[in-house]
């Protein structure tokens, strides 16, 4: 229920609130950070570095969606942590907390991987327009069938209804080749 209440209040605006339930999380952090090399500040730093990114993923995660807030948190500041260490070559301790890790950090990278193609995607959907974005999230998301997207959205035909999918589609498409092209520059 607190996990859901925090996420709750993060897309809701009440990010003071939620904020501050959230740091009832650092003294942890800042223990592990130590452990490993580090000092109160950088554990400061990762800790509100992992909030910002907690703060994007949530906003991506769905109502149904049963996301663990303490777990994400502590592991981003891991995996974030531990990044650190490898850009200033300084050795980690083995630790029972290191090994432990050690043994989550594939799942954080493709956890944050996953959280970056999400920003993306959504990125795109808040540029189409509403029904496009509504057609694209019935069918990829919500795995409805055609016929089931004809009648929501009033088409005739359910051919009709893919090929709004489809325009809606390239729309995307083109939208994400720009968003790429801009990336490069």
């Amino acid at each position: 229920m607190k996990q859901q209440k925090i996420v709750n209040q993060l897309q809701n605006g009440e990010h003071e609130k939620a904020f501050v339930q959230l740091y009832h999380y650092f003294p942890k952090i800042q223990k592990y950070i130590r452990l490993n090399s580090g000092s109160k500040d950088e554990a400061l730093d990762i800790f509100q570095e992992a909030l910002i990114i907690l703060y994007k993923k949530v906003n991506l995660v769905s109502e149904k969606e049963d996301f663990k807030v303490d777990g994400f948190l502590i592991n981003t500041c891991k995996l974030l942590w531990s990044n650190e260490l490898r850009k200033k070559k300084v050795r980690q301790k083995s630790s029972d907390v290191s090994l432990e890790f050690l043994a989550y950090q594939d799942e954080i990278q493709h956890h944050i991987a996953q959280e970056q193609k999400l920003v993306s995607v959504d990125s795109i959907l808040q540029k189409l327009g509403e029904k496009c974005k509504n057609i694209l999230v019935a069918f990829y998301y919500s795995k409805q069938s055609m016929e089931s997207i004809a009648k929501r959205f009033g088409f005739n035909t359910i051919q009709s209804a893919k090929v709004q999918k489809y325009k809606c589609m390239e729309t995307a498409r083109n939208l994400a080749l720009k968003e790429i092209n801009l990336n490069q520059l």
